[in-house]
C-alpha cells in the first residue's frame, strides 16, 4: 500500500506515519508539507492508494488545493485532515469528492478504523456530523427531516425498493457503476436508472448528498 501524507506539522506527520506503519508495516509513505509538495506527490506517485491531506497548508486557502488534486487525480482516495471541524467545510469537502473527513482530535483507534473504511471503498463521515439534521440539510440544500424539496410535510422515512436499497449499499461502499452491475447482475442502464431514482428520492444531486440524506432517513450506510 502506498500512502501520501501531507501536513505542515512534523509532529503530526511523525505520529501519523507511526500509526500507518502499525496498520501495515509494508506501507510505503511519502510526505509533503505544503500545497506545492502535495501537487508534486500526486505527479510523482500516480499509483498511490490514499492521500491524507491537511486543509490548513501553506500556499493554499480553504478547499482550493483539494479541488485541484481531485481534478488531477480523480481516482485517488483523499482523506482530509483538519484541526477545525467546521460543518460547512466538511460538507464542501465531501461534495468535492474527498473520501472522507477526519478531525485531528480523533482518537487513534477511530482514525485507524476510518482509514480502513476508506481503503475498503467507503466514504468516512464523522458520527456527529449529522446530529443536527436540519442544519446539515440546509447546508446541502436538502430537505429537512420530515419535509420534501418544497418544504411540505412528508409522511415519514423515504422509502426505497429492495433493489434500490441494494444499490444504495454498494454506493456507500464506494463501488463504481460497473462494479454495481457485476455485483447485482444488472445492465448499466438499469443501475443508472436505480441511482437516478435514489437521488430523486432523497433530493440529492450526487453520491455524497444521497448518502448523507440516507443516513438522516435512518438507512445504515456506514
Amino acid at each position: 500500500m502506498k500512502i501520501l501524507l501531507v501536513d505542515d506539522h512534523a509532529l503530526i506527520t511523525n505520529a501519523m506515519t507511526t500509526l500507518l506503519l502499525d496498520l501495515d508495516p509494508k506501507t510505503e509513505i511519502h510526505t509533503a508539507a505544503d500545497a506545492a509538495g502535495a501537487e508534486r506527490l500526486v505527479e510523482q506517485h500516480p499509483d498511490a492508494d490514499l492521500m491524507l491531506l491537511d486543509l490548513g497548508l501553506p500556499g493554499t486557502t480553504g478547499t482550493n488545493l483539494l479541488e485541484t488534486l481531485v481534478g488531477r487525480a480523480p481516482d485517488l482516495k483523499i482523506l482530509v485532515l483538519s484541526g477545525v471541524q467546521d460543518q460547512r467545510t466538511v460538507m464542501r469537502v465531501l461534495q468535492l469528492g474527498a473520501a472522507g473527513f477526519l478531525p485531528k482530535s480523533m482518537a487513534t483507534e477511530t482514525l485507524i478504523n476510518a482509514v480502513r473504511f476508506v481503503m475498503s471503498g467507503g466514504v468516512y463521515i464523522p458520527a456527529d456530523l449529522l446530529e443536527d439534521a436540519t442544519r446539515g440539510a440546509s447546508m446541502l440544500g436538502l430537505p429537512e427531516r420530515g419535509r420534501d424539496m418544497l418544504g411540505r410535510p412528508t409522511t415519514g422515512r423515504v422509502q426505497l425498493t429492495e433493489r434500490q436499497e441494494q444499490v444504495l449499499q454498494l454506493l456507500a461502499r464506494g463501488s463504481p457503476i460497473k462494479i454495481i452491475c457485476r455485483e447485482l447482475g444488472l445492465s448499466e442502464g438499469t443501475v443508472k436508472t436505480h441511482v437516478t431514482a435514489i437521488y430523486r428520492a432523497f433530493g440529492a444531486s450526487n453520491r455524497t448528498e444521497a448518502l448523507l440524506a440516507a443516513r438522516r432517513n435512518g438507512y445504515d450506510v456506514g
